[in-house]
């Protein structure tokens, strides 16, 4: 097993919240059900397993009752919005340098999938790559990315573009709209999306100005590489779950709970150890920052019970949680 989990920004999926809330559907409701955050936008400064973003995004074209959800998103998107490529176009001269910049910024996104620009002769592959295999068949995010790719290239390429050059590879053809009319699709795996198109385009002039690039990055937190702390970026969104075991934690973590817990004993710690820090964390800072009842903030950390939580609080810190408002309040 890899010593870092696969984790995606949460702000990612930002495009298909703002979709659904525009055809009138409920994100909240699906971010509930999913167990995830339900601010809209969601945080750029939060990592959430890839399991949990992959199952959103299938789920979200079942409640916008699309089948081409994902592609109508990516092909839509705007590109100026999309840091990995607002970073890139800032120094690219032509499309093949845009493209290979955009593999190397697209990693502070994810550590579940990698971009990559492969050449091989007269032909040359655009694609992303899945680090793991998903547990769902990823139509709709192969769709999205689809889309995007389709959208990237083809502004870049400009005059060149043209689709009988083009093949992709997607998961699953079926949730490509009219693929015959304009789109030559191949099934692939789970694994990752292609695009396929001749090496010549890559060496074009770039234009800058068709994608001015806009996008903000300043104070966005950098993906976390070392397993313990993707484990708690994991985990993060979950403290409020009763049923959060160990064998539920593994599963959010997307890993065998028995092959986690020996990787993080390598690193001298465990999931319970892990899970008991985030929790007294979060219910200390609720403790000097807000002020929410004792009863309100266990609910927030996973307990139905003031008393059982206020025990785990004390045997956490040395302190009862209302000790600990006293002594630990912010100013003002």
């Amino acid at each position: 097993m890899q010593k870092k989990l696969p984790l995606i920004r949460l702000s990612a999926i930002n495009p298909f919240l703002l979709e659904l809330r525009r055809r009138g559907a409920d994100p909240e409701a699906l971010l509930r059900e999913l167990g995830l955050p339900q601010d809209i936008p969601a945080s750029s400064d939060l990592f959430i397993a890839a399991k949990s973003i992959y199952l959103f995004v299938e789920r979200s074209a079942e409640f916008a009752n699309d089948p081409y959800f994902g592609f109508s998103i990516g092909n839509a998107l705007d590109l100026r919005d999309w840091d990995p490529i607002a970073a890139s176009v800032e120094r690219a001269e032509t499309v093949g340098q845009l493209l290979t910049l955009f593999t190397m910024n697209a990693v502070e996104h994810s550590s579940a999938t990698k971009f990559f620009l492969r050449i091989e002769g007269e032909r040359s592959t655009f694609g992303l790559e899945r680090l793991t295999e998903p547990s769902i068949r990823p139509g709709q995010n192969d769709a999205f990315y689809m889309g995007l790719m389709t959208r990237l290239l083809r502004r870049a390429a400009r005059d060149r573009w043209d689709f009988a050059d083009v093949l992709f590879r997607v998961a699953d053809p079926d949730c490509i709209p009219d693929p015959s009319r304009n789109y030559r699709v191949a099934e692939g795996d789970a694994y990752g999306v292609q695009i396929s198109f001749p090496t010549l385009w890559l060496f074009d002039r770039f234009e800058t100005s068709r994608f001015q690039a806009r996008a903000d990055r300043s104070g966005t937190h950098s993906v976390p590489y070392s397993l313990v702390d993707a484990v708690r970026s994991a985990l993060q969104p979950h403290l409020h779950e009763t049923d959060l075991t160990v064998g539920r934690a593994a599963s959010i973590c997307g890993y065998d709970r028995r092959r986690l817990s020996r990787e993080l004993r390598i690193e001298g710690t465990t999931l319970s150890r892990e899970i008991a820090k985030l929790r007294a964390s979060k219910a200390g800072q609720e403790l000097s920052n807000t002020n929410l009842r004792v009863s309100e903030i266990a609910q927030r950390v996973g307990f139905t019970d003031p008393t059982v939580f206020s025990r785990a609080f004390k045997n956490w810190t040395g302190k009862s949680p209302l000790e600990y408002r006293r002594t630990n309040r912010s100013p003002g």
